[in-house]
């Protein structure tokens, strides 16, 4: 419906100075900065750290630092974050963002390949963010849920990709992925999920009790 995204934003509680800031810069010096994640979205994980008192937080797709410091400030005391970024001149900007907003001590940003920094960490995570490299959203699958905590949660955004997964012409490696992946969760019965239609789709993953590995 036309406006229902503009009128959920207007009755939501507003970023504070310092995320304000970091999307203005993420605006002016991106070429994409829609691939931040929206002040909604946003608050909808602070909500999730909020309720979780999740210790240890891994997001895969730091790109300009704002989910990341958005989740931070609603941490427990001894709760850490790390994030993942391909490019370091998105590492750069959130972790100018995260030192300017005191929690460089509370977020890790590691620059390389997710899949490959992944392997190297042991877990377990509390929660999970997945947020970036939609074509192999299925192969993080594999990747992610080991690492989950006995109550951890596996948050995966795009998961509607702007309705793109219903539209059978859209042959695009990222959609195909998404697309996989959704089918991929929803057969597994070792796994209980929901798909959200928050701004671009957010899909929650548990495992669960006593599930049948498939």
């Amino acid at each position: 419906m036309p406006g229902i995204e503009e009128y959920a934003l207007a009755h939501t509680t507003p970023d504070p100075p310092s995320l304000l800031s970091l999307a203005a810069e993420t605006q002016a010096r991106c070429e994409r900065p829609h691939m931040m994640v929206g002040p909604v979205e946003a608050r909808f994980l602070q909500f999730l750290v909020w309720a979780l008192h999740p210790r240890t937080i891994l997001e895969i797709g730091t790109f300009t630092g704002y989910s990341a410091l958005s989740m931070a400030g609603e941490l427990p005391p001894d709760g850490h974050i790390v994030t993942c970024e391909l490019s370091q001149e998105h590492a750069d900007i959130a972790r100018k963002h995260i030192a300017t907003a005191g929690h460089e001590d509370r977020i890790t940003v590691v620059v390389g390949p997710a899949m490959e920094t992944i392997r190297t960490l042991p877990g377990p995570f509390d929660l999970i963010l997945l947020d970036a490299d939609q074509a192999h959203f299925p192969e993080y699958l594999d990747e992610l849920v080991p690492k989950l905590g006995d109550k951890g949660v596996l948050a995966v955004d795009n998961t509607l990709w702007s309705g793109a997964v219903l539209d059978k012409s859209d042959t695009l490696d990222s959609t195909e992925g998404i697309r996989r992946f959704n089918d991929l969760v929803a057969a597994r019965t070792d796994l209980i999920s929901v798909l959200l239609s928050v701004r671009d789709g957010l899909t929650l993953i548990r495992r669960a009790p006593g599930g049948t590995p498939t």
